[in-house]
């Protein structure tokens, strides 16, 4: 092995960010954190983030909350011709763009090494129907599900908060070029990685829209959203602040209850076995808590429930999280600069050891490095690719054994796989995935008489989020199970697990062990708080991650207090993150040949996606809130009702979409010339409002947002989530994002597939979803050498087999 005291992942790697997006920019960053020399080649002007509200104070160049946290780790280069571009482009491995203008690309890339990698990250990518129209996070959320399962019920649909659409696009844009990167010594022309924004954001609430087709329902609010305002839950009041209880899935219920300072309900029988809560009435309980939480200091409930491993979380913002025991514990934060004094952020989504994320130098001043500083870099040397045939995607050959389950590990493993490697699942009869029992019956809109059919391998959760994966059947309560389960993983590169921080050791897992057994094995997990730190052995899931990471302090209506989204943000955050870090993991093992050890802790994920927030908290003094769907500085940029039953998301972004809107109202009100300012726009955002709130009123949600769209406008219809995959959504389908697959039991159904496109590298026909231990006999055989008479006797045991092979035996 060679010594990696001084290794970074991506070391030899140079990064050209010609972006003009927050995703490009992102994506950029990220390698940056893990190594890699990144080149900001920015315009005189600046990088449109340098220009981003909000300021430490007044707007400069290098005042932005937004550069500071989106360019760090990087020098910035002034490229003012194209022949400075393509001085820099020469040198890349990696070249960054949000263009889709064709001619632009193809003058790139003709200047780029033929092994190099072109990562080009737009709002929808440069496929389909949209390919060229404008969006940002408002209409994106609008698009792709979030803003119909965020928000109160009767009011506006809400979109998601502080550019996500950025960091999902930009994290998927980061992981697809990392990975195309590893086919380099085979490619004899540029690779292009095409990302697109709206579909690497749809994926990150897909499965309560895949679900609701599964049940045949037309609309649907997710798990958290469309409750009255007023409401009790999820986020609840205490005395000294708001708590989300998990209250169906609590354990050790009568002493949870007596915590709560209600004990009677801790009296109710039919409330004591968790299992079955979720379909009981619990009105009485919604009362009761209601009145009594209010008398409770947030903190020492949190501790006690936690205790008894109730799934609960406080909510946090800027200032509580920079203060917060755990975090501190962990050294989650770290320092950058803005305008010359420090200001703390969010640190690593993960800990990689043993070659860490780090920052290495702040956010750069406009045009600090010159092109002769930066004009050579050597050709890095990547050994052990070129003989592979990547015809199942970049990945192929990389196996992983995973023991994901619900959705945060599963998110992960199903990225992997649809990037070519080969996951392979473990599951248990005895202790089913939570998505696999989301419910006991077939629902009713896959129900289909003519097939064998059950309940765990018919949940539209669990087979939206487990696609292109092999799953095998093992007893690891037994010790005959965990004996297969030694002899499997010397032959797999990574071993995925989301359980609690203590399972997996209690079988025996270390990564010495691990190393001894597979020479540079990657041990990758996900847990609510990490492997180390005060709450490490607290319970976690998505619904209460959002508050203690901070997150529901900043999503909500404008000037509101906050709340959850509708969905579970956090699971698919934290798989997007794990997969990140993974790949920096495998590239430090092919430069080190040292085994990898990956500690994600969901809580510090979320907050890495809002470590702006922290930014400007320090910078300003002020602890940012909810901005709903308003924007600092764009108007319009909100929702409106159209027709029917209908809403339309519109955002102005710069004197020619006003231009253009203006023209298409046609409405004198908006004529004045002082609206051509963005300054007066923003301070008469409520007359504009107003008169798109009656013009939009009066048309079709679809065929309006199209006009707008056409004329260079963000817009969208607000798109309900369940018609994504039971109509499904159109253009979606027509970009061939949207695909129909075949299940063995659910039948054929519309699913998300690849968030991403390559130019060259395979990307062959998307598998279901596996159904229970459907793969445990091929892959016994194959790994193991079994036969069917040995395979036969394990199933005897009831140590494996698919639900079929139990049924037989019952």
């Amino acid at each position: 092995m060679v010594d990696s005291k001084q290794r970074r992942p991506f070391e030899t790697i140079r990064v050209v960010d010609l972006s003009s997006r927050f995703s490009g920019a992102f994506a950029a960053r990220l390698f940056g954190d893990f190594g890699a020399e990144v080149i900001l080649a920015e315009p005189p002007e600046g990088h449109p983030c340098r220009h981003e509200p909000p300021f430490k104070n007044e707007p400069s160049d290098d005042g932005s909350v937004i550069h500071a946290f989106v360019n760090w780790n990087k020098q910035s280069v002034v490229v003012a011709t194209t022949a400075e571009r393509d001085e820099l482009t020469r040198t890349a491995d990696i070249v960054i763009t949000n263009s889709f203008d064709s001619e632009y690309l193809a003058g790139v890339e003709a200047e780029m090494r033929a092994d190099a990698v072109h990562l080009v990250v737009t709002a929808y990518g440069l496929h389909g129907p949209l390919q060229g129209k404008e969006g940002n996070n408002l209409t994106l959320s609008a698009h792709c599900g979030w803003a119909s399962i965020n928000g109160y019920r009767d009011e506006p649909p809400l979109a998601m908060p502080r550019n996500q659409h950025g960091i999902a696009g930009g994290v998927m844009g980061y992981i697809a070029a990392a990975a195309a990167l590893r086919c380099r010594e085979s490619q004899s022309a540029v690779e292009r990685v095409d990302v697109s924004e709206l579909e690497a954001y749809a994926i990150t609430v897909n499965p309560w829209g895949v679900a609701g087709a599964y049940n045949g329902l037309t609309t649907t609010r997710g798990p958290g959203g469309g409750r009255p305002r007023g409401t009790p839950g999820p986020l609840w009041e205490l005395a000294d602040g708001r708590m989300n209880f998990g209250l169906a899935d609590f354990h050790n219920w009568t002493e949870a209850m007596n915590v709560c300072g209600a004990p009677e309900l801790g009296k109710r029988e039919d409330l004591i076995p968790d299992i079955g809560r979720h379909s009981k009435d619990m009105r009485d309980v919604v009362k009761g808590l209601a009145e009594s939480l209010p008398k409770l200091e947030r903190w020492p409930v949190f501790h006690a429930l936690a205790e008894l491993r109730c799934v609960i979380g406080v909510v946090q913002n800027s200032s509580d999280l920079v203060q917060n025991e755990h975090l501190l514990a962990r050294e989650y934060f770290v320092d950058t600069a803005l305008e010359g004094d420090v200001v703390r952020t969010s640190g690593a989504p993960a800990k990689l050891s043993p070659s860490p994320w780090r920052i290495a130098m702040p956010a750069p001043k406009l045009g600090s490095s010159s092109p002769s500083s930066v004009a050579r870099h050597p050709k890095p040397t990547l050994a052990g690719q070129s003989d592979r045939d990547f015809a199942d995607g970049p990945l192929t050959g990389l196996r992983v054994l995973s023991f994901g389950q619900a959705w945060s590990g599963t998110f992960g493993t199903e990225l992997l796989a649809l990037l070519g490697a080969d996951v392979v699942q473990i599951a248990s009869v005895k202790h089913p995935d939570a998505f696999r029992r989301i419910s006991g019956v077939v629902p009713p809109g896959v129900r289909d008489d003519s097939r064998t059919q059950h309940p765990a391998n018919t949940q539209g959760h669990y087979n939206s989020v487990n696609l292109h994966k092999r799953e095998i059947d093992l007893d690891l309560t037994h010790p005959r199970g965990q004996e297969i389960l030694w002899d499997l993983i010397p032959r797999f590169d990574m071993l995925v697990d989301n359980f609690r921080p203590t399972v997996l050791p209690k079988w025996g897992v270390t990564l010495e062990r691990l190393h001894e057994v597979r020479p540079g094995m990657i041990w990758a997990s996900i847990s609510g708080y990490g492997e180390s730190g005060p709450y490490s052995h607290y319970p976690a899931n998505g619904a209460t991650t959002e508050p203690m990471a901070g997150f529901s302090s900043v999503h909500g209506y404008c000037d509101d207090q906050g709340m959850n989204t509708g969905g579970l943000y956090p699971d698919p955050i934290s798989g997007y993150f794990l997969v990140a870090t993974i790949m920096a993991a495998l590239s430090h093992r092919d430069l080190t040949g040292e085994p990898q050890r990956v500690d994600l802790s969901m809580m510090e994920a979320v907050s890495s996606v809002i470590g702006d927030a922290i930014i400007e908290m320090d910078a300003r003094g002020t602890i940012p809130l909810p901005r709903g769907n308003s924007h600092h500085v764009h108007a319009p940029h909100n929702m409106y009702k159209a027709t029917g039953t209908d809403w339309l998301a519109v955002a102005v972004e710069s004197s020619v979409m006003w231009e253009a809107l203006v023209e298409l109202i046609d409405d004198e009100r908006l004529r004045s010339e002082d609206l051509k300012l963005a300054t007066e726009r923003k301070r008469q955002e409520s007359l504009i409002d107003e008169v798109l709130c009656s013009f939009v009123l009066e048309h079709d949600a679809e065929e309006l947002a199209a006009r707008l769209r056409n004329v260079g406008i963000c817009a969208s219809r607000v798109v309900p989530l369940v018609e994504l995959y039971s109509k499904p959504d159109q253009l979606l389908y027509d970009a061939g994002f949207i695909q129909q697959i075949e299940h063995p039991e659910a039948g054929a159904n519309w699913m998300p597939g690849r968030p991403f496109r390559f130019s060259s590298l395979g990307t062959p026909p998307i598998k279901p979803a596996p159904c229970v231990g459907q793969h445990t006999e091929e892959v016994l055989k194959r790994e193991l050498n079994l036969n069917a008479e040995s395979y036969q006797a394990l199933v005897l045991e009831r140590l494996t087999g698919t639900l079929d092979e139990r049924s037989l035996m019952t």
